[in-house]
């Protein structure tokens, strides 16, 4: 539960206007108390002293105006750890055994999902994943899985504001996302890094599901090189024109706004590397992507499946009854069920 008691403690009193100056000082020197809100008197603000801060007014030049005073302090309410630390002895002993340990944030959204059993207290859970995270502004739960060509889910408002738009950063990059309508994992930013840093600056990479472009503007920014993104959803695509001029990668990326397995050869596009982050049919698009990969490239494909090793060996099947050869290494990325995961398979690919 929150702290709201009050502490007599030293401080330091300074003029609004050089309020800054001296709380970097302070800061600097390991002197503030965090523990404690600052307060303000007038035009004056007073920074809180820790107890054995040994503080000296010397380390303040004089013409700050700063003074040592005595202050009643509130003490800073203390947020909760988790859902189920925020609901303890709010919802019944049943539920909190239940309750959720983890969720999505993308920007300032998060998106949970509902354990069975627990939609009449969704909203309370809502309202948890608020007082936890202070910076998330929008709570939703998944009304429902993955599905169709886009790969969208049904989403339902729990707490905060009602919008679905937000702005992601991660990797040094910046993402506008609308969860309603387009795809996005922040669980796969580690794997966009993996594979910025797998690829060359004078390579051509294929990204054949574009999305709002996490993985092609990853690799574009920090591999420099040159990625064709290709999607065929109209949100997403307008987002990754967006995303393209936002992170300043307009000269590197390419964008299509048409299908994958005719827009590439169409073009007569060749390329080094292919990303091919659709793992509910993998497979389908196998033909174009050995198309127009040159020999010797690599291809990034994502699947879920229960057994990595017998995955790898359907992979290599399945490329070999296309007429080429390959090397696969699978790693699995994160369970999406009790018995399956999402899969990469890393497949260089050696002649056709």
């Amino acid at each position: 539960m929150p702290n709201s008691g009050r502490v007599r403690r030293l401080g330091v009193s300074a003029p609004s206007r050089f309020a800054e100056r001296v709380r970097e000082l302070l800061k600097k020197g390991g002197y503030l108390e965090y523990s404690l809100q600052v307060l303000k008197r007038e035009d004056r603000v007073v920074f809180p002293l820790k107890l054995d801060a040994n503080f000296s007014l010397e380390i303040i030049p004089p013409e700050l105006g700063a003074v040592v005073v005595e202050e009643e302090f509130h003490e800073r309410p203390l947020a909760p750890r988790s859902i189920r630390e925020a609901l303890s002895g709010v919802v019944s002993p049943i539920y909190l055994k239940k309750l959720p340990s983890s969720y999505d944030i993308v920007g300032d959204i998060a998106v949970v999902h509902i354990p069975k059993g627990l939609e009449t207290i969704m909203r309370l859970i809502g309202d948890a994943i608020m007082l936890v995270n202070p910076s998330v502004k929008v709570v939703l739960a998944e009304a429902g899985p993955v599905s169709g060509v886009y790969r969208t889910r049904g989403l339902r408002h729990l707490a905060g504001e009602r919008r679905t738009m937000t702005t992601h950063r991660e990797n040094g990059c910046i993402f506008v996302v609308d969860l309603e309508r387009v795809y996005f994992s922040p669980r796969l930013a580690g794997e966009r890094m993996r594979i910025a840093k797998l690829t060359g600056s004078d390579e051509v990479v294929a990204d054949m599901f574009a999305g709002v472009g996490p993985f092609s503007i990853t690799i574009a920014k920090h591999a420099g090189a040159r990625v064709f993104a290709s999607e065929i959803n109209a949100d997403a695509y307008n987002l990754l024109l967006r995303n393209i001029e936002i992170n300043k990668v307009a000269d590197r990326v390419t964008p299509f706004h048409e299908d994958c397995r005719t827009v590439f050869t169409g073009n007569q596009i060749k390329v080094d590397r292919i990303v091919m982050n659709y793992p509910s049919d993998p497979f389908s698009f196998l033909n174009t992507a050995l198309e127009i990969l040159k020999i010797g490239g690599t291809i990034h494909l994502y699947g879920f499946a229960e057994d990595p090793e017998d995955w790898r060996l359907k992979i290599q099947e399945r490329v070999s009854n296309l007429g080429a050869s390959c090397e696969a290494r699978v790693k699995r990325l994160k369970p999406i069920s009790p018995t399956r995961s999402l899969l990469v398979a890393d497949i260089k690919v050696h002649a056709r």
